[in-house]
């Protein structure tokens, strides 16, 4: 499981096809999506076989997305002082920014080591830790997300 930062999007009316993560048609309504998917079948063997994935064009891109898996998640809410119960929520890009600041100036970027637990006769449980710069990285790419959310006025969501 994981967690996306990334800046609150909403649908343009349009939608795309997107095979092998490379938009291959476009349509201004839903009826004309689904024509233009049933073409793209027809000659796309692997969208045959597993489908094709049809999807609403939103009016801001993905690609300042910061994903995390669920614990490293959790520690980068807790070290930016956001909620992490519910691993999703929502931040204006000021408060955002201003929290990844914050938690930049006051951040150790140590390594974490792995941690390893087994129950004699259970499970083994495997806690991966983080390497060196992890968090500053982390830091770096959420400020940039912060940034273009701010310059659009949009909110920063997690989930």
């Amino acid at each position: 499981m994981s967690v996306t930062f990334t800046i609150e999007s909403n649908p343009t009316g349009a939608f795309v096809i997107e095979c092998d993560e490379v938009v291959v048609a476009q349509a201004d309504s839903y009826e004309g999506i689904m024509v233009e998917r049933a073409a793209h079948m027809l000659v796309c063997k692997d969208c045959q076989h597993y489908g094709c994935y049809t999807q609403a064009a939103m009016d801001v891109s993905g690609d300042l997305d910061v994903n995390m898996a669920n614990g490293n998640a959790r520690m980068m809410l807790v070290r930016l002082g956001l909620d992490d119960k519910d691993l999703c929520g929502t931040a204006t890009a000021e408060q955002f920014l201003g929290a990844v600041m914050l938690a930049g100036a006051l951040a150790d970027d140590s390594a974490v080591a792995d941690v390893e637990t087994t129950v004699p006769g259970g499970p083994r449980w495997i806690e991966c830790g983080t390497p060196e710069g992890y968090i500053s990285g982390r830091l770096e790419a959420l400020a940039a997300l912060g940034t273009e959310a701010a310059r659009l006025g949009r909110d920063i969501i997690w989930s």
